[in-house]
């Protein structure tokens, strides 16, 4: 993987957003409308209605947040979109906002030639994708209840260049195809590892 991070991309196709704790799936979703000029709401508002869950010790940073002694599944805190009651496309339009996602899971996603197919055609169409995945792995050093998630930019001589809304780690970062495909399959279906891709409605 490479980390360097003195040099900001001149071609990304995103203004990167830095995440509260436990929201980098309503930051990157963020990330998406604002690129379409989708009017923008507070992230932990989204994160709300996306099921947002945090540890008591960490309630002190939101307005009106769930929270919970346990995480609410293996996938640790943070949203819960793979619980129906969360499902982004009820969410999107119960706020009015004109995205719809098609979820691409591990198991829809058999070797790399695959998940590099999917994320050229994105580029290619200008469409957005976000990707889920145990960043535990994509860090070398695997760890359950690490579910994360980040904004696919483009693919930069054969590796994904992604945008991580983490505030602890670089804006654009290179990830191996190999590697997040690892990463991607540890975090499995049931936690919507895959490949999320959205469409404006414009």
């Amino acid at each position: 993987m490479d980390t360097s991070k003195d040099i900001v991309p001149t071609d990304s196709r995103y203004t990167p957003f830095t995440q509260q704790p436990y929201c980098c799936v309503p930051t990157s979703i963020s990330m998406i409308m604002y690129r379409h000029g989708i009017p923008l709401m507070s992230t932990e508002e989204l994160g709300y209605h996306l099921g947002l869950t945090v540890p008591p010790e960490d309630e002190q940073f939101f307005y009106n947040v769930r929270v919970a002694k346990q995480p609410p599944s293996a996938a640790g805190y943070g949203t819960q979109i793979y619980n129906p009651d969360y499902e982004p496309n009820k969410v999107f339009e119960r706020l009015a906002i004109p995205l719809s996602v098609r979820l691409q899971l591990a198991t829809d996603i058999p070797d790399e030639a695959t998940l590099l197919t999917a994320l050229e055609e994105s580029e290619a169409n200008d469409t957005d994708a976000l990707l889920c995945f145990n960043h535990g792995v994509i860090r070398g050093e695997y760890r359950p209840n690490t579910g994360h998630v980040v904004v696919f930019d483009r693919i930069v001589d054969g590796k994904v260049r992604i945008v991580d809304p983490n505030p602890k780690h670089p804006k654009w970062r290179l990830v191996e195809p190999e590697l997040l495909l690892e990463a991607i399959r540890r975090h499995g279906n049931g936690y919507s590892g895959g490949v999320w891709h959205f469409r404006w409605q414009a």
